[in-house]
C-alpha cells in the first residue's frame, strides 16, 4: 500500500506524569507502513473511540476547545508508535486518521492526553482549510510539504495553550445587557476549585460585565438570574417549572442549564449573556 502522508513528529504540551515525552521522537514516516496501515484500520469515528479517547473529546468540547461536530469527520485510534520507534502522536493529512501512542490510554495521562489529542485535532483543521485552497490532492503535493513548519509551529503553541487551560480553566464572566441591574447565581458543570460558601447572588450592573471569582473546565452550567424591578415587572432566567433547584437566602430558585460562549478555542474566558426583552415580550429562560 502506498505511503500515506503524516505531519512531522508532535511536540506537545507535557506534564510531570508523563516525562517520556519529552524524548525527541523519529517522524512517523520512519515507521514501518504496515504498522501505520494496521493502526488507521482500527481507529474508530466518533461515538466509537476508546473510552479514554472518548473522555479527552468529551472534555476538549467541554472546554470549548472543538465542537462536537467538528469530531465527527475524524477517525482516532491508539496505536504502538513509540514502541515502534515512532512519535506520540500522528494524523494522516489524506485519511484524517488521528493515531495517539498507546502508553497514552493510561488513567494518569489524562492531561497530556487531551493537549496531545488538541494538537492533532488542530493540524485537522488545518489540513481542511487547504484542501479547500489547494484542492483534494493538496495531501500528495508539493505545497503540503512546503506548509509542514508552520502547521506544527502553531499547533505546537496551541497545545501549550491548550493544556495550561486543563490546568488553570476558564475564567467565567457574566455579561448583563440589560438597562437594569441582575441577580445572578450560577453553578458550573465542572468548577476548577469547589466553594463551600452557601448559595448566594451575584450583582451584575446595567449594561456592564463582571468576571465571577469561580474557573471551569467546562462550558456546561446551571444558573438562575432576576432583574431588578422594572417598570413594575422583573426579567427571570430560569424558575419554579426548573426540576434542579438551590436555596438561597432561605428560598428555592430553579436552576436553568446552558452552554456558555467564548471567544477563543485556545484562551479567554467563557460569557453568559443575559439579554432583557421589550415589556411586550415573554421573559427569556
Amino acid at each position: 500500500m502506498a505511503q500515506v502522508m503524516r505531519l512531522f513528529p508532535c511536540i506537545v504540551f507535557c506534564v510531570s506524569v508523563c516525562a517520556n515525552v519529552a524524548a525527541a521522537p523519529a517522524p512517523s514516516e520512519a515507521m514501518p507502513q504496515h504498522i501505520l496501515d494496521a493502526c488507521d484500520e482500527r481507529a474508530s469515528p466518533f461515538g466509537h473511540y476508546d473510552r479514554a479517547i472518548a473522555h479527552a473529546a468529551d472534555d476538549l468540547i467541554a472546554m470549548g476547545v472543538f465542537s462536537e461536530e467538528e469530531f465527527h469527520g475524524v477517525k482516532i485510534g491508539f496505536c504502538g508508535l513509540r514502541a515502534a520507534g515512532g512519535p506520540v502522536a500522528t494524523i494522516s493529512c489524506a485519511r484524517d486518521i488521528i493515531l495517539l501512542d498507546s502508553g497514552y490510554a493510561a488513567r494518569d495521562q489524562e492531561l497530556v492526553r487531551n493537549a496531545t489529542l488538541a494538537h492533532e485535532m488542530k493540524h485537522y483543521l488545518q489540513h481542511g482549510e487547504q484542501k479547500s485552497k489547494f484542492g483534494a490532492n493538496y495531501c500528495s503535493n508539493d505545497q503540503y510539504v512546503t506548509d509542514k513548519m508552520w502547521m506544527e509551529e502553531e499547533a505546537d503553541a496551541f497545545s501549550d495553550d491548550v493544556g495550561e487551560l486543563f490546568f488553570t480553566g476558564r475564567g467565567v464572566e457574566i455579561r448583563n445587557e440589560c438597562p437594569v441591574a441582575v441577580s445572578v447565581y450560577l453553578e458550573a458543570e465542572r468548577p476548577i476549585t469547589a466553594s463551600d460558601t452557601a448559595p448566594e447572588f451575584t450583582h451584575v450592573g446595567p449594561r456592564s460585565t463582571l468576571a465571577l471569582p469561580a474557573f471551569a473546565a467546562s462550558k456546561f452550567v446551571s444558573f438562575y438570574a432576576q432583574t431588578t424591578l422594572s417598570d413594575g415587572e422583573k426579567q427571570i432566567w430560569g424558575g419554579p417549572s426548573m426540576p434542579d433547584r438551590r436555596f438561597i437566602d432561605g428560598k428555592a430558585y430553579g436552576l436553568k442549564r446552558t452552554s456558555l460562549s467564548n471567544a477563543s478555542r485556545s484562551s479567554g474566558p467563557f460569557q453568559l449573556s443575559l439579554s432583557c426583552q421589550s415589556e411586550h415580550d415573554q421573559p427569556a429562560n
